[in-house]
């Protein structure tokens, strides 16, 4: 990740940030090791003290925990409050879905984690297909996602969402024209700086996260996602029957 180092945000915040979005994210399972203060040194660009902020700050928030000679590990998973199973995604979401302005930012190929190898349901040694967009439901609500998918199931999405512009469009090229949630977790951080620009928002500014899983009719998990918006821009309702 990239450092703003003329924003008015700290650098350490920034690494805080980007590091914090790999764990809520599930890209870091809990009880995996932290690269070391060395290496996250050399990953930024900065001098281990700024690296070592951060990481006492992850601490602070209970996400990491560190161990003497050891290193620093993400904790164990946080409770959670369960909001029941809706029949499709929520209004909002497929309202998103539906819209044919959708931009992508990046896409890549990342090894999957042990967390998101079993929400989606493939081979630990798999590797996952990252889509990164952009995307609006009515005239001014933005919001700027990431979405996983088994590399090997859905090849070629990424170029098929560039084309379509439409979430819901490209799946259905895939055979997934109905999808149904599986489970929904709601989270605030502080934003990257990619989510920042893109929302037009500071790097101060907190972000409401939506992470959750899909499925297709046939209960077989299609994506987990993340979908990052503005704080003040929704409310959340949880419906419970």
């Amino acid at each position: 990740m990239p450092l703003d180092r003329t924003a008015s945000v700290p650098v350490w915040r920034q690494i805080l940030s980007d590091i914090e979005f790999e764990i809520r994210g599930g890209l870091v399972a809990s009880g995996q090791k932290l690269p070391s203060e060395l290496e996250l040194s050399r990953r930024y660009g900065v001098n281990r003290h700024t690296v070592r902020m951060a990481l006492l700050k992850l601490a602070d928030k209970g996400l990491v925990v560190s161990r003497q000679g050891a290193g620093v590990f993400v904790t164990d998973e946080q409770p959670e409050y369960r909001i029941a199973r809706q029949p499709s995604t929520s209004e909002l979401e497929q309202a998103m879905n539906d819209a044919t302005t959708g931009e992508l930012i990046a896409s890549y190929r990342r090894p999957t984690s042990h967390y998101l190898a079993g929400l989606l349901q493939i081979d630990r040694g798999g590797e996952l297909l990252v889509l990164e967009t952009l995307r609006q439901a009515g005239s001014r609500l933005l919001s700027y996602g990431y979405h996983y998918f088994d590399a090997a199931r859905f090849a070629g999405i990424d170029t098929a969402f560039a084309r379509l512009r439409s979430l819901s469009a490209t799946l259905a090229e895939f055979d997934c024209r109905r999808l149904l949630r599986r489970a929904t977790w709601i989270d605030t951080r502080m934003p990257r700086k990619v989510e920042a620009a893109a929302l037009g928002i500071d790097l101060d500014e907190p972000v409401i996260v939506l992470s959750y899983v899909d499925t297709d009719g046939e209960g077989r998990p299609v994506l987990f996602g993340n979908t990052v918006l503005r704080g003040g821009t929704v409310r959340v309702r949880v419906e419970t029957t």
